[in-house]
Formats: C-alpha cells, sequence, structure tokens
C-alpha cells in the first residue's frame, strides 16, 4: 500500500501533456451526455470519434467536486490507474509463477522509469495498459474445465474488458485470447457432448455482448451501434490519418514512411536489461509442461500486437506508447524468466546467480529513477548509450512533461525579484496549462511579442534540437548526463521586466 501514495504524491510533479487538454474537453463533452445535457448525434465521426472517454470522464467528473487545478488532478487520477496496472502485473505473475514472482512483478513495473513516468500524466495509452492487464488476469482465471467460464469469472471478465474498451478499442483483441484461450481448454479437455459446445459458445457470446454495451457506455459515437462500430473503429486504428515528423535513428520521417523496424527497434531500446534479460531466460528456464504453456501464452500475448502492427503498418509514433499495454506482458514474461532460475530445483550457484542478476538490475532502475526525476520518460538503456546518446537521434520528452520543470524556474526567478513573469513558449498551450499554477506567472501568446521568457521545448527535426541545445540561454531543463530538454530564453519585453525590477515598481 506504499506504492499508491508514493505515485499519487509523486503525479504532483509532473506536467500537462499535448493532448490533455483535447482529452478533457473530450471527457466534458461525454458527461454532458451521461447527464442527457448533449445528444448523441453531436458526436460525429470528425477524427475524435474513435476515443472512448472513460478516463477524461472521471476527471471531468470529478473536476466538479475537488478544488484542484486541473491538470494536477488528472495526473493524480492517472497515477491511481498506474498503480491499478502494477497490482494486476503482479497479481499475475504471482498467479502463473508463485508468489514471490508476484512481488518481482509489483517491484519491476514500478520501477520501470518509461512506465512510472506515463502513470503520471499520459491519459490515453496508460490507462488502457492498466484496465487490460486487469482484463488479462482475469482471462486468466478461467476454468481448465468445463464450464471453462463460471458466472462470476464472466462478470470480472466483462467489467475488466469494459473498461478497458473504454479507453481504447483494443481491448477487442482481449476478446480474441479469451476465445483461443477457450478453444484451446475444449481441445485438451476434449469436449464431446454438443449441448456443453453450445454452453460453452453461448457464454462466449454473452460476453462480447456485454462487453461490446457496456464498453460504449462512455463512447457516445460507438454506442449507437455498440455492436458494429467498435470493430469499424478498430480496423481504422491502424490508418491513423496523423503523418507528422518522427524523429528515428538520427533521421526525420514523415509517420507514414518509418522503416518497419520502428516498433520493434523502440521496444528493445526503451526496455531496461533485467526486463530483457528475464524475456530471454523465459525461452528455456520453465520447470515443466504447464510452466512452458503459460509462457508460451504470453508470448503470443506480446506478439501478437506488435507483429499486427508491423504487417499492417499501423501509424505509430512517439516511441512505443501506442504499444505500451504489451510492456507489462513483457515484465510478466521477464518475471517468469527469472523465478525459473531461482527454483529450488537449480543449483544453488544458479539461484545465486540469478538473485543477483535481478538485485543488481532492480538497484540500476531505481537508481536511475532517482537521478532522472522527473524526466524518467526520457529512458533509453545502455544498448545505445542512454539518453545523452538518444538526443537528436530519436523523440525524446514527445509528451513535453519537462515545460513544468521549466516553467518553475521561471515562477521562481518571479519571487526571487518580486515582479510578476511574462512567459511563453513552443507548445505555447503546455506552456499556458503549467503557468497557471503559479500566481507569480501570467501567460502571453507568443504572436504578441509582450512575453519576457520563451520556454521551447526540445522536440522535432534533428538540426533543430543540435541548434537549440548551442543557442544562448537564461537557463536549460537538462538530463543528469546532459541532454537538453527544454530551453528558456529572452524575449523582446525582457529588458521592460529587467527595468521593473530595478526599479521595484510592479505592474502586470
Amino acid at each position: 500500500m506504499v506504492l499508491l501514495p508514493l505515485m499519487v504524491v509523486s503525479s504532483f510533479d509532473f506536467g500537462a501533456t499535448y493532448d490533455e487538454r483535447f482529452r478533457h474537453r473530450n471527457g466534458e463533452n461525454v458527461w454532458m451526455f451521461l447527464r442527457g445535457l448533449r445528444a448523441r448525434s453531436e458526436f460525429a465521426e470528425t477524427g475524435g470519434h474513435v476515443y472512448p472517454g472513460f478516463f477524461d470522464t472521471i476527471c471531468a467528473a470529478v473536476e466538479t467536486w475537488v478544488p484542484l487545478d486541473r491538470y494536477v488532478l488528472r495526473h493524480v487520477i492517472n497515477a491511481v490507474f498506474g498503480w491499478i496496472g502494477v497490482v494486476y502485473c503482479g497479481r499475475l505473475a504471482g498467479r502463473l509463477f508463485g508468489a514471490w514472482a508476484g512481488v518481482l512483478g509489483v517491484a519491476l513495473l514500478a520501477a520501470s522509469p518509461r512506465y512510472f513516468a506515463d502513470a503520471m500524466n499520459n491519459p490515453k495509452d496508460l490507462p488502457f495498459a492498466a484496465l487490460s492487464m486487469a482484463a488479462l488476469y482475469y482471462i486468466s482465471t478461467v476454468s481448465p474445465k468445463w464450464p471453462f467460464i463460471p458466472f462470476s469469472t464472466a462478470v470480472k471478465i466483462v467489467l475488466a474488458l469494459a473498461l478497458a474498451m473504454g479507453i481504447r478499442v483494443g481491448a477487442v483483441l482481449y476478446l480474441g485470447y479469451l476465445g483461443l484461450l477457450i478453444v484451446g481448454l475444449v481441445v485438451l479437455e476434449r469436449v464431446p457432448d454438443w449441448r456443453r459446445l453450445l454452453d460453452t459458445t453461448a457464454r462466449l457470446l454473452a460476453i462480447t455482448v456485454a462487453m461490446l454495451i457496456l464498453g460504449t457506455v462512455f463512447w457516445p459515437w460507438a454506442g449507437g451501434s455498440p455492436l458494429t462500430r467498435p470493430f469499424q473503429a478498430m480496423l481504422g486504428a491502424a490508418e491513423a490519418p496523423w503523418n507528422g515528423l518522427v524523429l528515428f535513428q538520427g533521421h526525420d520521417y514523415q509517420a507514414a514512411e518509418l522503416p518497419w523496424y520502428y516498433a520493434p527497434w523502440w521496444v528493445l531500446i526503451s526496455t531496461p536489461p533485467v526486463v530483457l534479460l528475464g524475456v530471454a531466460l523465459s525461452l528455456w528456464s520453465y520447470t515443466s509442461r504447464a510452466d512452458a504453456l503459460r509462457r508460451a501464452g504470453l508470448w503470443f500475448v506480446f506478439l501478437f500486437p506488435l507483429i499486427t502492427a508491423v504487417v499492417m503498418d499501423s501509424t505509430l509514433y512517439d516511441g512505443i506508447r501506442h504499444l505500451l499495454f504489451i510492456y507489462p506482458v513483457l515484465v510478466v514474461l521477464a518475471v517468469g524468466g527469472w523465478t525459473g532460475l531461482l527454483s529450488s530445483t537449480r543449483p544453488a550457484w544458479v539461484r545465486a546467480g540469478a538473485a543477483t542478476g535481478v538485485a543488481v538490475g532492480l538497484v540500476t532502475l531505481l537508481a536511475f529513477d532517482l537521478r532522472f526525476y522527473p524526466n524518467l520518460g526520457v529512458y533509453f538503456n545502455s544498448l545505445i548509450g542512454g539518453p545523452r546518446a538518444a538526443f537528436a537521434a530519436y523523440d525524446m520528452d514527445y509528451w513535453g512533461n519537462c515545460v513544468l520543470q521549466a516553467v518553475e524556474w521561471t515562477a521562481q526567478t518571479a519571487r526571487s525579484s518580486g515582479v510578476p513573469v511574462s512567459v511563453s513558449g513552443n507548445p505555447a498551450h503546455l506552456v499556458q496549462d503549467d503557468a497557471a499554477r503559479f500566481r507569480e506567472l501570467y501567460f502571453t501568446p507568443p504572436q504578441r511579442n509582450r512575453h519576457y521568457f520563451h520556454i521551447r521545448l526540445a522536440r522535432g527535426p534533428a538540426a533543430s534540437l543540435r541548434e537549440l541545445a548551442q543557442e544562448p540561454a537564461v537557463h536549460q531543463v537538462r538530463t543528469p548526463d546532459g541532454a537538453v530538454l527544454c530551453s528558456i530564453t529572452p524575449e523582446p519585453a525582457f529588458d521592460e521586466w529587467v527595468a521593473l525590477r530595478g526599479s521595484g515598481r510592479i505592474t502586470r
């Protein structure tokens, strides 16, 4: 229980992210729809219609009762979802590989820098990753004997899948996993009775219909035809219309022209070594046939979305975030690999070596977490030399989390001078949203050229990033190993602020 308050408190240190304004507006619209203040017909096919609104609706509803800054509140709720994902990762690992495996699963996922960072302020990919892990856990509780899916299990699966689909339509994948699992169990049990087969089919259909209906409660567009529109959205998700610039391996690509190995390579360079090694060990450290089958199932759940994204040439960007939901599965696989070596059937020297490897891996992760906090989202492993080597080679702080630190610096400057500070920047909406936390600051639109400081996020083409790193700045937000994340430069009205500070006159 220590982890939940730790994550909630940590969420206050993370900044607003690129999509939060749009996502919160969607939540407000859905909240109005649920209260009868908006018609379903108003949720037309405008591009945003493919995004369900469960998480954002929670945020919009809670905002009406809790007097916190909008984005602070959203991040607190985000952290709760992140904690749920950690809990169910541990539960699944414990169920498949033993009690101590559950503890290791919790530790590995919670210490994973990118997961922890996403748990603070990623309003789309993280809640889905957490709820899909819950769904996978309940799917794992299916009985190996007929009737396979008792009523109580079916209810838990439906609720988990429905809530997951309230975040992303990718929850439909887990219906497929459930169906494959049931088919496999039917074959293994050699169910000869057609009535039992019919009963099993009816249960699966009931789960499917219930999930689709409940899963579209917070998705007005899909709720108009809940049995068909989720599949329509699922098929269209791979062809998202965004074709912006993506920085990959030091080259600038349009999103539609990325190399086929973009996603697999990102998995490789953004996953901690202790997890990668555990995953490799999972291929041969199994202790029984049943253990091997469990691992094979996890490998399928991990690989299927990844391979599908490659084969369908899906539109991907911002690193691996669209496939974040497969990362907790990777952690469970790694746990299986390590616990296989820690089994009492292994020689003492093997167990000692495995324990040492896990301990060193966890300590290394925790050291990174403490050193790079709160910019954990820029984690890259040693295969490419860490964050510093990734600068101008890969998209780093694509969410804009570090803008809050730049804004905090300007707020401290304002406090020390006794003069309110006008700030602006790029992206302007992140600077404005983060500046709203500080009464010493006021936001000025950049086109007015009346702001004192300009905050610029290190995001864009490789040449632009190298230029930003070299430009004269009054302050830069950097990683401990030297990668520039944000730059603050004096702007046209800076001299006016200097004069005000010198005269002691305070204007606004």
